[in-house]
């Protein structure tokens, strides 16, 4: 006599055993690795989402390193400037000096002597300023190309782009300036009578409004960096908790997830055990 005995309830919470493992190894490995998206099966178009936040990210990040950079180069410029500033003063002091009468032509002599060493440590300065090999003041670096007279004129410079976002048009540019003594027309300063001195202070002072000019177009451009950098730092920043919402997993609700798993395990367990009793009593009956 062949008895046929169908084991559904056993079936039903072998198939549940089999849920309940699936979902316990998976909180665990999202446990492990600290994230929700450990594969694209997992969530397809949030890890689409998810990877193109990370290249956002790192182009933001690098973006701020950048614009920091950009910054050096412009201080450091700007601290030549300020050098060249001093200088002209001092130059302006001179001629302002020699312009008097009271001076003989030996003193005249010992103040453009004074002058000339001034010219030469405007050229030396201008030459030597540089940031990453880049000269600062020498513009194009040509010695055969000099700007015009118009202050604000940008022939003759090199155009420097700075990347301060993460996408292909967010760049900043500057044009560094040309200021040896053949641009601030120094080397025309003279103090040999009272009137060429008087002449020489307003070149002088065509030098000192010149350095200035330049001086402050590289101030606006480092404050355009300053904020280019707290855009970029925010941006990143506001990025990545949109990405963390995405791609990283909730510790606790994970946590809950293995802990009910456990319990839901034990109870198929002993439900599976009781299942597979019953049956057992029934073949025990048959005998």
């Amino acid at each position: 006599m062949v008895v046929e005995i169908e084991n559904t309830p056993g079936r039903y919470v072998a198939r549940q055993l089999n849920i309940t493992d699936k979902n316990k190894r998976s909180a665990i490995e999202k446990l492990s690795s600290g994230y929700k998206l450990n594969k694209a099966a997992d969530n397809a178009s949030g890890l689409t989402v998810s990877e193109a936040m990370r290249g956002q990210i790192r182009g933001l990040n690098q973006a701020g390193r950048n614009s920091q950079d950009g910054q050096n180069m412009i201080a450091t410029a700007d601290a030549g400037m300020n050098e060249l500033n001093l200088i002209l003063h001092r130059m302006k002091e001179l001629c302002v000096q020699g312009a008097n009468d009271t001076n003989v032509a030996e003193d005249r002599e010992s103040i453009q002597m004074e002058i000339d060493a001034l010219n030469n440590e405007i050229d030396r300065i201008t030459s030597e300023t540089e940031f990453n090999t880049i000269k600062l003041l020498r513009g194009s670096g040509t010695d055969d190309i000099y700007e015009s007279d118009v202050q604000d004129s940008d022939e003759g410079k090199d155009n420097f782009s700075f990347q301060v976002g993460a996408d292909t048009d967010h760049t900043v540019t500057v044009a560094l300036p040309m200021l040896d003594t053949q641009i601030l027309k120094t080397r025309g300063v003279n103090v040999s009578d009272h009137k060429v001195a008087t002449e020489s202070i307003a070149l002088v002072d065509y030098a000192i409004d010149k350095v200035d000019h330049e001086r402050s177009k590289m101030g606006a451009i480092s404050n355009r960096l300053d904020h280019a950098f707290a855009n970029a730092t925010n941006s990143s920043e506001n990025t990545q908790f949109s990405e963390s919402l995405i791609r990283d997993a909730d510790l606790a609700d994970e946590m809950v997830i293995v802990a009910t798993s456990n319990i839901i395990e034990q109870a198929g367990i002993s439900m599976a055990a009781q299942a597979n009793s019953g049956k057992e009593t029934i073949l025990k009956m048959v005998q």
